[in-house]
């Protein structure tokens, strides 16, 4: 009877986030031959690996049968890495045990009856998480891995593999044919990529999520989770759990996992579009409570409307930065609250011009309102009706010869088109000082920049 080639068959994957069919391929033994000894079988094999340099430190290896041609197929267990079914042709024809094993069951499972061929029954190849252990640790990946399986293999014929981690998300990674591991994924991301994961319940990734939260005190009963993307120049991962109570949050990762901070979904409108596993209303409740709590513990008063989403400072203490519309402040409020480090820090909307760029509840027009309220108040400047202003910079005590006569300094444009350089006192009760832009520009002052 005849020994049929190998006939490996699997769905390419043409990009990393890609998975292929299960393998429906297997080596078709159709007669043993004679059994030659064991020693022989080493001898053989032994010199197979080392003349075609295969990647396989040997362990054992099995005779399986002969062909008509003469050539004979072994299954070879590696020490450390997985074995492999060998046909001995010159170079060598090989197909890895975990490939071929998953070839056979999904046959199996579609026909019971079928015709599956060689199988590897060496113990090193038929445990499968002994086999992967090596790539594994190349890998990065630092849980107890109980389950693993082949998933497929890429265009560039590396093979994919598939981890499972008791209580934590499992992971995707490629057993590079040159060498190494590469593209190691958190399955939570394979999901992400329309990928699947069949060792990582939803219910074990949203508990694995929120345990990330753990040293920022944050935690919740997590329904789900998710992969948010990643910072390709730092490999910092963002992931997003969903909470029972409707009121979820994100997680910044570094890209070993590792926690680095909370991220409320009040304030991560701007990562990837922000959170999709929270109820909307509860996240904006939620955060508004939040957030008065802080002010009061900042000691900055605010007769408290409403908020916009907070931010978070790019630089120095990365404080969280929010505007509130508060019936006691004409001017608005932006303020600066410190996460774990930094002090609280106020500003008007006014100031929030040059430091933010700007307010959104207290509007520019409600600016330019107030500063007309003050100009109607000094003689000066009652002629100026104002349309347009400009922030110039603070004006110390120091500089002004004295602390009354300080202030923040603001170009105003007149509808008549005048225009003056003014001092306002940080306290928004009056402007104490006033020149025209042309008087101003004669003395060394200020230029005017908005005509005039």
């Amino acid at each position: 009877m005849r020994l049929s080639p190998f006939a490996l068959v699997a769905a390419a994957v043409a990009a990393v986030m890609m998975i292929g069919t299960p393998l429906t391929a297997s080596a078709q033994t159709r007669t043993r031959g004679t059994t030659p000894a064991q020693s022989q079988v080493d001898e053989a094999l032994r010199m197979i690996i080392q003349r075609d340099r295969l990647p396989c430190e040997y362990g054992s290896g099995r005779f399986i049968g002969r062909n008509n041609e003469g050539r004979t197929l072994y299954e070879v267990g590696c020490r450390g890495a997985p074995g492999f079914l060998l046909l001995d042709n010159d170079p060598a024809t090989t197909i890895n045990c975990i490939a071929n094993n998953a070839s056979v069951a999904a046959r199996r499972a579609e026909d019971p009856d079928a015709e599956v061929g060689a199988e590897c029954t060496i113990a090193e190849n038929t445990d499968v998480v002994g086999s992967v252990a090596a790539y594994v640790q190349a890998a990065g990946i630092t849980c107890a891995v109980d389950q693993a399986r082949w998933v497929g293999a890429t265009n560039a014929g590396d093979q994919r593999y598939e981890v499972g981690c008791p209580g934590a998300d499992g992971f995707w990674f490629d057993a590079i044919a040159a060498g190494g591991v590469g593209n190691v994924m958190p399955c939570l991301q394979v999901a992400a990529a329309g990928g699947t994961c069949q060792f990582s319940p939803s219910s074990e990734q949203a508990a694995w999520v929120a345990s990330l939260a753990a040293p920022a005190g944050r935690s919740c009963p997590a329904t789900t989770a998710r992969f948010v993307g990643a910072n390709g120049q730092t490999g910092q991962r963002y992931y997003e759990v969903g909470c029972a109570d409707g009121v979820g949050f994100m997680v910044r990762t570094n890209g070993s996992n590792g926690f680095e901070s909370v991220i409320e979904c009040a304030a991560a409108g701007g990562i990837a579009g922000g959170c999709t596993l929270s109820d909307t209303s509860a996240v904006a409740t939620a955060s508004a409570e939040e957030l008065q709590s802080r002010l009061a513990a900042a000691n900055i008063p605010c007769g408290y409307i409403e908020n916009r989403a907070p931010r978070q400072e790019t630089s120095g203490d990365r404080r969280t930065v929010v505007e509130f519309a508060c019936t006691d402040r004409p001017w608005g409020l932006v303020a600066f609250l410190p996460n774990g480090s930094g002090s609280p820090e106020e500003i008007d909307c006014l100031m929030a011009e040059a430091r933010i760029g700007g307010c959104a509840l207290t509007t520019r027009a409600m600016m330019i309102d107030g500063l007309n309220i003050l100009a109607g108040n000094r003689p000066t400047l009652s002629s100026c009706i104002v349309t347009d202003y400009r922030i110039v910079g603070r004006l110390s005590g120091a500089e002004a010869g004295s602390g009354e006569l300080s202030g923040d300094v603001v170009e105003l444009r007149c509808e008549n088109g005048t225009g003056y350089i003014a001092v306002v006192r940080p306290d928004r009760s009056a402007i104490v000082q006033s020149q025209t832009c042309a008087v101003s520009e004669q003395r060394g002052g200020t230029r005017c920049e908005m005509g005039a």
